[in-house]
């Protein structure tokens, strides 16, 4: 059987429409804050900065963190872009150096213990950043 150059043709947007679908899942989960941190938990954390990325695509802090039991964990807590930050204020890629005792709030991960995601960082100096206010000074 001879097919035309025209029945081949219209597969091939069938077929970049297909390949396009079916890689679309991933990106939406990964963007999906609510399928990776619980949103209706907010924990605190004390403890002192390791490490502090102030990098694409999202601001880590590295935390120790000592529990009940007097055991040190490292926590890592992630915020969003520089790039926000940039235009809005808030974060800076001096704001945090290792060292630093701070204390953060945030939503927990449901994927991996000791990850969170910041609604709060409490600077050494008392200064407040919360994550959906835009920031004054800091």
């Amino acid at each position: 059987m001879i097919r035309s150059v025209e029945s081949r043709s219209s597969m091939v947007p069938a077929i970049v429409v297909a390949g396009l679908l079916a890689g679309s899942g991933s990106g939406f989960a990964h963007h999906s804050f609510s399928a990776h941190y619980d949103i209706e938990v907010e924990v605190t954390l004390e403890g002192v900065v390791t490490d502090y990325q102030f990098i694409n695509p999202h601001v880590l802090v590295f935390l120790d963190v000592t529990n009940a039991a007097g055991e040190v964990e490292q926590w890592i807590a992630e915020s969003n872009s520089p790039s926000l930050f940039r235009r809005r204020g808030g974060l800076r890629a001096d704001s945090l150096e290792a060292g630093d005792a701070i204390t953060l709030a945030g939503h927990p991960s449901r994927v991996n213990p000791n990850d969170l995601h910041i609604s709060l960082i409490v600077f050494p100096d008392g200064t407040e950043f919360r994550r959906n206010a835009q920031a004054q000074g800091q």
